[in-house]
């Protein structure tokens, strides 16, 4: 393999516009962070939080002028409440229209599917929920997230998009074995893995390990790294997920311990052709810049080309 096989790209939460947090104390505007990306040398971006980039002709628009491929949508769901099933099909459906009619010519989105992130066991518990089995899921609802799982693949591969499974912090999908668990239940011919090599060692779980067990599975690789001290330090505080985000657990790439170079020697060996989506999940405080925002993603990107990316 060449390293002309990787493509890499950035999303969104790079530069502080996030899912999780809310309460950032500001936000840069798209067309910025669009052109941040480009001056940096980004192949493309994932679509970040829904409306963040504009409707889907705003979305076409934006990255075709600046000639960004449209790599992914992030597409949260309440994978083991068939009680949400109605409203999460509405917000499915939102997502893959806007991918189809935004996407700009040549584009291949994935359809990045993950469990959502809104229970407050989960979040409140988040980094230790292995020794917490009043927060693991019952035999019933697991069978539910993975029946409700099945069925959105088969909605985004209708669509005609590829889906992905991303295990995440703060879902029913965070530790080791939880991950274990569902990729050993789902059916590969209807989705693949996203492996976030910072999710996968928040949850307790070896990046690198994963690329050796499930190297079949993997079809989209988020580069993220990850300081367990953060993590540790959070646990022993009693707080979660949001906590951990505002401590800064995910941090530039090489300042954690997600070992990101094995990562990549591992992706390497198992010839895996596709993109590499830098992303940091961060805060941004008063005392951020955009300078120190683009100097750290610029920082990043020039992590990876130290690796011959």
């Amino acid at each position: 393999m060449t390293t002309a096989s990787f493509r890499v790209a950035s999303a969104p939460v790079s530069f502080g516009v996030d899912e999780v947090l809310s309460d950032d104390a500001w936000m840069p505007a798209p067309d910025d962070m669009l052109d941040w990306m480009v001056d940096i040398g980004f192949e493309g971006t994932e679509l970040g939080p829904p409306g963040f980039l504009g409707d889907a002709a705003q979305v076409r628009e934006r990255l075709t002028g600046r000639n960004l491929e449209l790599v992914g949508a992030f597409i949260p769901q309440h994978f083991s409440r068939n009680e949400r099933a109605a409203e999460d099909r509405i917000v499915l459906d939102d997502s893959l229209r806007v991918l189809a009619e935004g996407s700009p010519s040549g584009s291949r989105p994935f359809a990045v599917l993950a469990d959502h992130f809104d229970e407050p066991v989960r979040l409140g518990m988040s980094g230790r929920i292995a020794n917490h089995p009043e927060a693991w899921l019952s035999d019933a609802r697991f069978q539910a997230l993975v029946d409700n799982l099945h069925r959105a693949s088969e909605v985004c591969r209708a669509a005609g998009f590829e889906p992905v499974l991303h295990p995440h912090a703060g879902t029913y999908i965070e530790t080791a074995s939880e991950i274990a668990r569902v990729l050993e239940a789902i059916d590969p011919s209807l989705l693949g893995l996203c492996l976030d090599t910072g999710h996968f060692r928040y949850g307790g779980a070896d990046p690198t390990q994963a690329v050796h067990d499930y190297h079949d599975l993997i079809r989209h690789v988020h580069i993220k790294d990850c300081r367990s001290a953060v993590i540790d330090s959070v646990a022993a505080d009693d707080k979660g997920l949001e906590e951990a985000l505002s401590r800064g657990v995910f941090c530039e790439l090489g300042a954690g311990d997600s070992k990101i170079d094995a990562v990549i020697e591992a992706l390497r060996a198992y010839d895996y052709q596709g993109w590499l989506v830098i992303e940091q999940d961060q805060a941004l405080r008063s005392s951020d810049t955009p300078e120190s925002v683009v100097a750290g993603q610029r920082a990043n990107r020039e992590y990876l080309r130290h690796l011959g990316i």
